[in-house]
């Protein structure tokens, strides 16, 4: 057989335990803070009278300093009148469920925002905290605040806020001294039409339809109304970039901008006096002037086809035409070193000075014949109303006489 010495945790007074060892199995032990086998209780020592001995339930002893069962104190004293009398018991407990002497009610529970508070108070406005009905309690009485009479402040309850309204008279009613908004009715942009005031729509932005000093927006004030006006430069004036009608100026408009447009005259039409591009129409602009032009190619040479004078080229109108005339002296004076424009063309019904006639047409019956000569008897040809005939010969002894007489 062996002795063995077992050192308990320095939590327990040191003992020295005796075990005898044999060959049967160990059970509980006492002291070792493990409730275990018939233990009624465990509390890691081996002192008398803390409520555990060897490990069985003592009656509570009041005055020995441990709160046992039954007990609901234990100071450890003697004296009366502190916090625990002698009987070990504090009198009534709030959350015990059993409404008591002091207590103004005990629900036996923890919940702080029913009707009975966990300090065992009757829920009331003004106790601080938020309680069912209640909107708020700021735990005051003051009334300038945000929470009055456990309701949020608002305008129109007929308390003033502190640094929040003006005033508040207690009705919704507009036009007194108390506007509904309680801010004291600060006149141009508080948002309601006073006398004097043609609008009033509470912001001061300057583009909606009512300025910030409470006017009617209107053309011509010299602020843009968005969506409605595309400039407004607070004048009447028709000439500069923003017309009368606050409608930015442009070519087509009718009205001629200063500086910026010769003309305007309010439609597309091209071939009048005044271009599409509000420029005065003008021989050599490349737009034929209906009733002015006969012609116009945009350009300031004068020996094609149509001349600065914008009429077409013709002999005689002083205009050399490249490729078609020799000369053009602008005058018809077949004397001068000009004749024709320096072609004398046989059918061109203009005598020339190679020609004895040019009736323009091929009617060899008239006094002309088709090759610019006149017509004699014998050439052939019968003149009518003068010539009876003209075989062309000189036989005067055939039906046609020499002197183009038929032979009778």
């Amino acid at each position: 057989m062996k002795t063995q010495l077992l050192a308990l945790t320095p939590l327990r007074p040191l003992v020295l335990v005796l075990l005898i060892t044999g060959c049967t199995e160990a059970g509980p032990i006492c002291g070792d803070g493990l409730l275990e086998g018939a233990e009624q209780c465990d509390d890691g020592n081996l002192t008398d009278g803390d409520g555990c001995t060897a490990c069985a339930l003592e009656p509570a002893v009041c005055g020995n300093g441990v709160v046992e069962m039954g007990e609901s104190c234990d100071d450890g004293n003697r004296v009366d009148a502190d916090g625990c009398p002698n009987t070990c018991d504090s009198g009534p407990s709030c959350g015990d469920g059993i409404t008591e002497s002091g207590e103004e009610c005990d629900d036996g529970n923890v919940v702080n925002d029913d009707e009975c508070s966990n300090t065992c108070r009757a829920a009331r406005c003004g106790d601080g905290l938020v309680q069912a009905g209640e909107a708020c309690d700021d735990g005051n009485d003051v009334d300038s605040d945000a929470c009055v009479a456990c309701a949020e402040a608002i305008c129109g309850d007929g308390i003033v806020r502190r640094g929040v309204e003006a005033c508040d008279d207690g009705n919704m009613v507009d036009d007194d001294a108390c506007p509904n908004r309680c801010d004291g009715g600060d006149g141009c942009g508080d948002g309601f039409v006073q006398p004097g005031e043609e609008c009033d729509d509470g912001n001061f932005d300057e583009t909606d339809g009512c300025l910030s000093i409470c006017v009617t927006a209107s053309c011509g004030d010299g602020v843009v109304q968005a969506g409605v006006e595309a400039c407004d430069d607070g004048n009447r004036a028709d000439d500069d970039a923003c017309s009368s009608t606050c409608e930015a100026a442009i070519c087509g408009d009718g009205l001629v901008w200063a500086g910026m447009e010769v003309c305007d005259d309010g439609n597309d039409v091209d071939e009048d006096g005044c271009l599409n591009s509000c420029e005065a129409a003008v021989c050599g602009d490349g737009v034929i002037w209906a009733g002015m032009e006969t012609c116009d190619d945009g350009n300031d040479a004068d020996g094609d086809a149509c001349p600065t004078s914008c009429e077409p080229a013709v002999c005689g109108d002083g205009f050399v035409r490249l490729g078609v005339e020799a000369c053009d002296d602008g005058n018809t004076d077949p004397t001068d070193g000009c004749v024709l424009c320096g072609h004398d063309e046989c059918g061109d019904g203009i005598d020339g000075p190679t020609t004895e006639c040019d009736d323009g047409n091929s009617d060899n019956t008239d006094a002309c014949l088709s090759t610019c000569v006149l017509n004699r008897c014998g050439d052939g040809f019968v003149h009518i109303g003068v010539e009876e005939c003209d075989d062309g010969n000189s036989d005067d002894t055939d039906g046609c006489t020499n002197a183009c007489l038929v032979r009778s």
